[in-house]
C-alpha cells in the first residue's frame, strides 16, 4: 500500500513514481509489473470474494489482518507517523486504548465460561467506566481523525493543543446525529480505510508517476465496485453453517453490514440478523464487497514488502510481530469472538496512526491535480 516514504522533521515530502508510493530507486519497469502484479491480486481477490464472500472476510480478517496491522504499526513507527512530531503519537494511542475500554467491552465482553468470573466483571468498577467511554466512542474516532490533521500539518505546539481543544467542542456536540455516527464511527475505521484510502494511495501514485499502468489498476479497482454493485447473487449458490455462521455473529460483523445497508438505504433495519436476512442479495452483495475490499487491502500491503520494507525493523520488533501474529491465529481457530476482541485495541491502532499518512495523500492528490490544471512555472 505504501512505500519508502522519506521524513524530514521540518519538512514533510512524499517521493513516489509509481502506485502505490514506489520510491524513486525504483526502476519504471518495475513499478509496471508491480501494478500488473497488483491488478492481478485485485481480480484474485474479487473471484475469492464471488465464490465465497464469508469465509474469505473470515480467513483473511483472522490470519492476513493481524499480521498486515502490526508490521504496519512497526513501519510507521520507523517513519515517526509522518508527523511534525513523533511523540504526538501517543494522543492517537490513548484515544484509541478509550475507545478500546468502552467499545471492545460490550461487543466482545463475555469471553469467560467460568461460573462467576463474568458477573464479577459486570459487579465491578470496569462496567460503569466502560458503558461511559462507549457514549463517545465516534468521539475517540473523530478525535483521532482530526487530531492527525494537525499532527501532520501544524507544526507550532501552541496552535495545535488550542485546536485539538475546538476538535473537543465539536465532537461533543456532532456525538449522537445518525449520519456522523455512521461515517465517522462505522465507516471510516472499517470500509473506508480499506476502500477509499486503499483508491487513494492507488490514484495518487499513478498521478504522481504518470504510469499508464498505474491508471490501468485504478480503473480496475474501481470496476469491480461497478460489478458488486450491479451483480445479482443468487442465495442458493450460497451457504453458512458451523463455525462461519457462528463467526459471522458472534463477531458482530453481521451487523456491521446491515447497519452500513441500512444506512445507504439497501435493507431495512433488523433484516440481516436471521439466517435467511444474512443471505439475501443484498447481504450477499454487501458480504462480497467487503471481502473483496479487506483482502486486496491486505495482499496490497504484502506485495510492496520489497518496496517499502515493512521487514526492514528490528528484530524485536519483527520477532515481537510474529509471535503475536501466531498466537492471534490460534485464538480465532479456538474461538473466533476471542480473537477479534484480543486483537482489536492493536486493529483499531494501525487505523488511527495511519490518518497522518492518509491526510498526506489526499493533499498530495489535490497538489498533482492543481498542478495539471495550473502548471508550476
Amino acid at each position: 500500500m505504501f512505500t519508502n516514504v522519506p521524513f524530514d522533521s521540518k519538512k514533510i515530502t512524499l517521493n513516489l513514481c509509481s502506485p502505490p508510493f514506489i520510491g524513486l530507486a525504483l526502476s519504471k519497469v518495475k513499478a509496471k509489473q508491480l501494478d500488473y502484479i497488483n491488478i492481478g491480486l485485485m481480480i484474485l481477490s474479487f473471484i475469492f470474494a464471488v465464490k465465497l464472500p464469508f469465509h474469505v472476510f473470515l480467513l483473511s480478517y483472522a490470519i492476513l489482518g493481524p499480521l498486515h496491522y502490526l508490521t504496519e504499526i512497526g513501519w510507521l513507527d520507523n517513519k515517526n507517523y509522518f508527523t511534525t512530531n513523533k511523540k504526538d503519537a501517543w494522543i492517537l494511542v490513548l484515544l484509541c486504548a478509550m475507545l478500546t475500554f468502552g467499545f471492545a467491552y460490550h461487543q466482545f465482553g463475555n469471553f469467560s465460561t467460568t461460573a462467576g468470573w463474568n458477573e464479577l466483571i459486570q459487579n465491578s468498577w470496569f462496567k460503569p467506566i466502560s458503558d461511559f467511554l462507549l457514549q463517545y466512542e465516534r468521539s475517540f474516532i473523530f478525535m483521532a481523525f482530526y487530531t492527525a490533521i494537525l499532527m501532520t500539518f501544524v507544526k507550532r505546539r501552541e496552535l495545535r493543543y488550542p485546536l485539538m481543544a475546538v476538535g473537543l467542542i465539536a465532537a461533543y456536540f456532532l456525538n449522537g446525529i445518525n449520519a456522523y455516527t455512521m461515517i465517522i464511527g462505522l465507516m471510516l475505521p472499517t470500509v473506508i480505510h480499506v476502500y477509499i484510502f486503499t483508491g487513494a494511495f492507488i490514484l495518487y501514485g499513478a498521478l504522481k508517476s504518470k504510469s499508464v499502468s498505474g491508471y490501468i489498476s485504478l480503473m480496475v479497482f474501481l470496476a469491480i465496485l461497478f460489478l458488486i454493485v450491479y451483480q445479482r447473487p443468487k442465495a442458493a449458490d450460497y451457504t453458512l453453517t458451523g463455525y462461519w455462521l457462528d463467526a459471522m455473529r458472534s463477531s458482530k460483523f453481521v451487523e456491521l453490514n446491515g447497519a452500513i445497508a441500512t444506512f445507504l438505504g439497501w435493507s431495512k433495519p433488523g433484516n440481516y440478523i436471521t439466517s435467511q436476512g444474512m443471505l439475501s442479495t443484498v447481504a450477499i452483495k454487501m458480504q462480497i464487497f467487503i471481502a473483496f475490499a479487506y483482502t486486496y487491502h491486505y495482499l496490497n500491503w504484502f506485495s510492496k514488502t520489497k518496496v517499502i520494507n515493512w521487514h526492514k525493523v528490528s528484530k524485536v520488533k519483527l520477532l515481537s510481530a510474529g509471535l503475536i501474529w501466531i498466537a492471534s491465529i490460534g485464538l480465532y481457530i479456538y474461538d473466533y469472538k476471542l480473537g477479534l476482541g484480543a486483537l482489536f485495541f492493536l486493529s483499531v491502532l494501525h487505523v488511527f496512526l495511519e490518518f497522518p499518512l492518509n491526510h498526506l495523500t489526499f493533499v498530495g492528490i489535490y497538489n498533482e491535480i492543481k498542478n495539471r490544471i495550473r502548471p508550476t512555472k
